[in-house]
Formats: structure tokens, sequence, C-alpha cells
């Protein structure tokens, strides 16, 4: 999601070494008077260039505020977030995922943004986001981060492999009325027995969700964990168990250390991953004929519910500039700035209403419309990332299950036992 980034950022994604911000929790005043702005976010090289568009943009067109983007990579970045947190060392402004906004409101650590919204000095209104995509970023009627954008999940999957391993296209199959988890098991059935993976399965909560979802299953409503209860829930559960059991599927905390789903991919050892548009730049720089095709559905419905991921922009409290940070967060998040990250080959799909024509200014993948299609009948997790740290916990037991070290049964009974507790808390 960002632009063209300086030199010196350039070397160090280039490396790969994408090293945290510098300096104090504010940049404090730069040349010709210029408030300084440090700004942090995860991402891929690709995916940084995209978010630089939009810091580039800003930069330009105002003289007062400059601001400076530096990756934090993805492994542990809120963990490394936290620790800048706690000593006095974070940026200014910095993304931070859904299912971890929740802890920094708790702590403090992040300013309200409800009241700066309201201001002529912001670039967005509330109201200008799509409805549902708030999550656990508004506490008590109070926002705390912005949506940069969001990325609704489907598949991705490599043509030329899928022709190779002599399997039907998901795009026959959809066209038909037929893209299900049993067509699913079928293709990822051929992938592997040509030799190679059919699907990288995470063991994230969300990525169980989006079996759950597309199952008509509720692992959690608006106000309760039901998880339990529900005899879809345990179907879904167990049809992933199985397809790692049967070799259809790879579970991501089995592969290689340096080997993830996205190098899996593109080197051709796996026939689809699940993710959102922020894949997508990265892909585009290889060769591979690759296309989008929304999550198999396992009801009636050709196009079922699944996951929407978001990240939400937040300003330190501990800044020295926290009005100027609310700002530039503001344009980022706002038609502007995300048409200018967005449009073409950008890495997501907006959170902000008018723009949708961004996703389908761009030649490649064929159907970037699937894209709007998947955040139309999707939504983000809501209740289970209101509890601080519950997703760590939830993802302890989806690993254990997808390493063969638990059962669906058991690991459903511990899983909605331990939501329970810890969202009474």
């Amino acid at each position: 999601m960002k632009k063209v980034i300086c030199s010196s950022l350039s070397v160090a994604l280039a490396t790969g070494l994408l090293i945290g911000c510098s300096g104090n929790t504010s940049g404090g005043g730069g040349a010709e008077g210029k408030v300084e702005l440090t700004f942090s976010a995860w991402g891929n090289p690709a995916e940084l260039k995209v978010y630089n568009r939009a810091v580039d943009a800003f930069n330009d067109m105002q003289d007062e505020i400059e601001v400076t983007l530096t990756g934090i990579p993805n492994d542990n970045y809120f963990q490394t977030l936290t620790t800048r947190l706690q000593g006095g060392q974070a940026p200014d402004i910095f993304y931070v995922g859904a299912e971890d906004i929740s802890t920094l409101i708790e702590n403090g650590t992040i300013e309200p943004l409800s009241d700066f919204l309201e201001t002529e000095d912001s670039y967005v209104k509330a109201d200008e986001f799509t409805d549902d995509i708030w999550g656990a970023s508004r506490k008590d009627g109070t926002i705390y981060g912005l949506p940069v954008d969001c990325n609704p999940y489907l598949m991705y999957y490599n043509k030329t492999l899928l022709e190779e391993a002599g399997a039907k296209s998901p795009q026959e199959y959809y066209e038909e009325g037929n893209w299900n988890w049993e067509a699913f098991e079928e293709v990822t059935a051929k992938l592997r027995d040509y030799g190679k993976y059919g699907f990288v399965q995470e063991g994230g909560h969300p990525h169980l969700l989006n079996w759950i979802w597309t199952n008509g299953g509720e692992f959690a409503t608006d106000d309760e964990v039901i998880g339990d209860t529900d005899p879809k829930v345990l179907e879904a559960f167990e049809f992933v168990h199985r397809m790692v059991e049967e070799g259809n599927f790879i579970f991501a905390g089995t592969l290689p250390e340096g080997q993830g789903m996205d190098a899996m991919f593109m080197s051709n050892q796996v026939g689809f991953v699940g993710a959102g548009r922020w894949l997508t730049p990265m892909f585009l720089e290889t060769s591979i004929d690759f296309d989008y095709i929304p999550w198999p559905s396992n009801t009636e419905n050709t196009l079922e519910t699944a996951n929407i991921a978001t990240a939400y922009m937040a300003a330190n409290s501990k800044s020295e500039h926290v009005e100027e940070a609310m700002k530039f967060i503001s344009f980022y998040t706002s038609q502007e700035g995300q048409e200018t990250r967005l449009d073409g080959e950008g890495n997501a799909v907006p959170s902000v209403t008018g723009i949708d024509e961004v996703v389908l200014n761009q030649e490649k993948p064929e159907h970037g419309q699937y894209l709007l299609d998947a955040r139309e009948a999707g939504r983000v997790v809501s209740l289970e990332y209101t509890s601080p740290g519950l997703h760590r916990d939830l993802n302890d037991v989806y690993e254990l299950m997808l390493l063969g070290d638990k059962t669906p049964e058991d690991a459903l009974k511990e899983a909605t036992e331990i939501a329970k507790a810890a969202l009474e808390e």
C-alpha cells in the first residue's frame, strides 16, 4: 500500500532488512521548520512502495509536515511495536492489526480520534467509511484507529500449475455454480498427486473462521461465543483437519524456516493460497500466471461470507505532535489517500465508499471484481478481537490441531472455553 521509497529504505527493503523506526516518539522540528513525523507499518517491499505513494502525496501537498515511513518486519511486528511504545521509542503513527488494537486501547497508548474527525483539519469523516469495518477499533462509541483500507479474503491460484496437474479450473467450477468444498478437495487432491501442495492452511483464528463462515457456521455472535453449540463449526474444524492429514493442505506452521506461503506460491510448490489483495503487487513482479477465486462455499450459496482483514492507523499518545499525526492519518485513510495508494497495482480494497473502481483499474489478475464481491459478502472479526491477546491463545489451540496433536472436537471445546473465559473478564 505505499509508494516510491526513499533510497536508504529501498536498500533495506532490497535486502529484506526492514528495521524499525529511528529516534524518539516524535521527530520534532525539521528542516525549514517542518514538523517531522515518523510512521511505521508492516509489509513486503512491494507493499511498502504502495504505502509510500500516499506518504509522498501528503508531503508534496503541504509545507508544514514531513512524514517518513520505515518498515518493521511482519514477524513479531506487534511485539516490536509494544516494546518501543514502552521504551518511548515508538513512531508517531503506526499500523496496528485488528486483533491487537484492543490491547493499545486498554493500556492507553493510542489517542482517541473521534473529536479530530469532526474538525476542519480532518481529510475524512467517520461516516465516509463502510459501516461494518470498525471491529474492535471503536469502543464505547469512541474511535481509536482509522481503517487503512480492507482486504477481503479470497484465494489465489496458479493457473499453469493446475493445468499441469490436470485439475479443472476453479473458474469453471465457479461459473457452473459448483465452487464448493467438494470441488476444492478434488482440485487440491490433483495437485497433491502431482507432487505439489494444494493449499497452505494458516493457523490463526481468522483463517479458521473462513471455513466456519463459508460453512454457514458461527463461532460467535456480537455478544456471545456459540461455537460449541453450532455443529457447522465442528464440521469446519473436521474438514480442515482431514485436508491436512490427507495431504491436500499443508499447515503453514510446518513449512521450512524462511519459506512462507508467498514463497511457496512463487516457486510453484503450491496451487492455492488464501489472502487479501496484499500479495498482488509482489506476485505481479513474477512471471506466474495467477488469478483470484472466491473462497469455496459449503452452503447453497455460490459466494459465502469470508473474513475481511483490516489494519488501523493509530496515533502514539506520547507523540509531541499528536494533532499533526492525526492530520496525516486522516489523509492517508481518506478517499484521496486510499485512491492514491490503491489505484491500479494496489494491495487492498477501499474502506471508504465511492472509489471501488480503483480495484478494477488493473489488467492482472483478470477477476479483480471478486475482491469487491468478497468485500460485500464478508465481514470483519468483531467480538473475539475485543479481548486483548485472545487471538494468540486461540492460535495456540488451532496449531495443536493442525499439527495432529489435538482432535477437532477437543480443539473446538478448548477454543470456546478460552474465548468465553476471556470475554467474561
